[in-house]
């Protein structure tokens, strides 16, 4: 296991832990976001957009999605030094700037907006269970801790072939999903290399997209599980003509591959860590472990995945107990 380092007497962080998710990848494609600290007036203005406060302007700016956002301040000086004056974007930018790196790599950042992407920053708790969160799913601007990004089916982005067969969806309905480029690279912490770029949908939303399709879930299931049966026949029949010795026809795939959880690499391409902050803390927080917890391997409560703010972990003591002699003493 990776070496630790306690930060308090019953509380300890990583040093070097490697789970090999989008942060871990992308370091080598570096962002050309910068503060300009040039003081000459720039030549060139917005336009009409100058009519208006600047704090409108702001307001109009962090509802743009995150890859309009960045592309702005290429209009001239002035829209680079308005851009970097947002407070929520800059913040982003010091504390978190590998959400917006990581989602412009992913090709995932049109998806959502500054305004969505610093409200999940200074949100400390899963979108799925409520613990803290300590990453980000960049495909939907989701944050998420790791025991749901790795379990969870809404965390494990699909390939289309995967959405038409379960949802039903054809090429139409994907245009405006949610979705991703993987970036090479090794995912995991088993390090599992990933050679090309896929495109990946996002489950959750092309699930809603297949029920709005079909109007229930059980049409929805209903068609797919006919098109599975047709694609099989048609199979069979295209096998019975060959001779023997023909070329190999690979059978049509009707059910899920397998998942691997914390081994499956999709699982990993579309995460980052990230940071909890808010304007009024003097420093952001990234979770704390359980010294207590970190033996156990299965399940909640005591599980040493589970990371906490430092309010967060008052409420784990009062869950489980308080540590004495490196264990819970409500836990058997």
């Amino acid at each position: 296991m990776s070496a630790i380092r306690k930060t308090g007497k019953s509380t300890y962080i990583f040093l070097d832990i490697k789970d090999n998710t989008l942060d871990d990848i992308d370091k080598s494609s570096h962002l050309d976001i910068r503060f300009d600290f040039d003081s000459n007036p720039p030549s060139y203005g917005l336009g009409t957009l100058e009519r208006l406060p600047l704090e409108i302007i702001h307001l109009i700016l962090i509802r743009l999605d995150m890859r309009s956002l960045t592309a702005f301040p290429h209009v001239n000086k002035r829209a680079r030094l308005v851009t970097n004056s947002i407070p929520q974007y800059r913040r982003i930018l010091v504390h978190a700037p590998a959400s917006i790196r990581g989602s412009l790599n992913i090709e995932s950042a049109r998806f959502f907006s500054c305004q969505d992407l610093y409200e999940k920053l200074s949100t400390a708790e899963c979108d799925s269970c409520r613990d803290f969160g300590g990453y980000l799913y960049l495909v939907t601007c989701r944050r998420v801790c790791f025991l749901c990004f790795t379990e969870m089916t809404d965390y494990l982005p699909l390939p289309q072939k995967d959405v038409t067969r379960k949802f039903g969806l054809d090429s139409e309905h994907l245009a405006g999903l949610p979705h991703m480029r993987s970036f090479r690279g090794r995912y995991s912490p088993r390090g599992i290399k990933c050679r090309r770029r896929e495109i990946l949908f996002d489950y959750s939303t092309a699930r809603q997209a297949g029920i709005a399709v079909h109007g229930t879930v059980e049409s929805m299931e209903k068609y797919a599980s006919e098109m599975a049966s047709k694609r099989l026949e048609s199979y069979n029949s295209k096998v019975s003509l060959r001779r023997t010795g023909g070329t190999y026809l690979r059978p049509p795939r009707y059910e899920d591959s397998f998942d691997g959880h914390c081994s499956n690499p999709r699982r990993f391409m579309g995460i980052i860590r990230a940071p909890f902050f808010t304007e009024k803390m003097a420093s952001p927080e990234w979770g704390l472990h359980c010294i207590a917890c970190k033996p156990h391997h299965y399940c909640r409560p005591i599980h040493w995945r589970r990371k906490y703010t430092i309010d967060g972990f008052r409420d784990h003591i009062r869950e489980c107990g308080e540590i004495m002699e490196g264990k819970h003493a409500q836990i058997k």
